[in-house]
């Protein structure tokens, strides 16, 4: 059972400048505030010394966040990120905070000891593995309420809809301006964005066909302005919501489920309301 929630998909945090920022600030102050581990600096630069373990918290959150994910680019894939790898991975930033801050007091005070090293990495564990079980869990559970209670607005609109299909072509033309890809607009899926391409999924005589066009994805997105069944969910996927047929929601965010798409569509929290509002629509 605790294996299985641990294996439970989580969402890897983006914004690595805001993490670094916010936590070298709260380290710097809660050191100049309560002054722990020893660490009473005596004399004119005291305040400014402990300011120094914000500093070195900084220097230590950069090379984690950015230099040590660009090694381990493979095990830091966002879409296998689970609990589990959530947690070990903010035990590891703690732990080497905590060596960063030992060095620190090391070279301020000169003594090197194994007492200091094991001090340092005690209390900075003991202050940090609370939070970060519970708020990760904590996190992980409020995200997945969030998205089952957005799967199940979408599934009942989806319940409502008319069921009318709107009959029409929908034309793309690539970058080149020559060549065009028209599809009756019932039997498009989806369309994703791949670099400067753009890949459309469609059904042809029942079976799904994927066609290429060196195309940008909000050049396509002008071109299918006119039919509003046509929609932007994602920064690099459109979808007919006509072909929706379910939604599904986890701690990652909520997916839509086509007709004939072995794939799951990714809706951003960017583009919810606009999905939504679109199938109420056509309800």
């Amino acid at each position: 059972m605790l294996k299985e929630y641990l294996n439970q998909p989580y969402p890897m945090f983006k914004d690595r400048w805001k993490l670094v920022i916010s936590i070298s600030m709260f380290i710097g102050s809660f050191m100049m505030i309560f002054r722990p581990f020893g660490t009473a600096f005596q004399g004119r630069y005291s305040e400014l010394m402990l300011a120094g373990y914000g500093l070195i918290s900084f220097v230590i959150l950069v090379f984690d966040l950015f230099v040590v994910r660009q090694f381990f680019r493979k095990w830091f894939d966002a879409a296998a990120w689970n609990v589990r790898k959530q947690i070990l991975w903010l035990i590891f930033i703690i732990f080497s905070i905590g060596i960063g801050n030992f060095l620190y007091s090391a070279a301020v005070f000169s003594s090197w000891t194994w007492r200091l090293f094991l001090s340092f990495q005690l209390y900075t564990l003991l202050v940090g593995i609370i939070p970060i079980v519970g708020l990760t869990l904590i996190s992980r559970n409020h995200l997945l309420s969030r998205n089952l209670k957005q799967a199940e607005d979408f599934n009942r609109e989806l319940k409502l809809r008319a069921g009318e299909t709107q009959h029409h072509i929908v034309t793309l033309i690539p970058d080149n301006g020559k060549d065009r890809l028209e599809i009756a607009g019932e039997n498009l899926l989806y369309i994703e964005s791949i670099g400067n391409y753009i890949k459309v999924f469609h059904v042809r005589d029942k079976n799904l066909v994927v066609d290429i066009l060196r195309c940008a994805l909000k050049r396509a997105e002008d071109q299918v302005a006119a039919f509003p069944n046509i929609v932007r969910c994602h920064r690099a996927f459109m979808v007919n919501i006509d072909r929706v047929i379910q939604a599904k929601g986890n701690s990652l965010g909520l997916k839509l489920i086509l007709e004939h798409a072995g794939e799951e569509i990714p809706v951003s929290r960017n583009f919810t309301k606009s999905v939504k509002s679109r199938i109420r629509r056509h309800s």
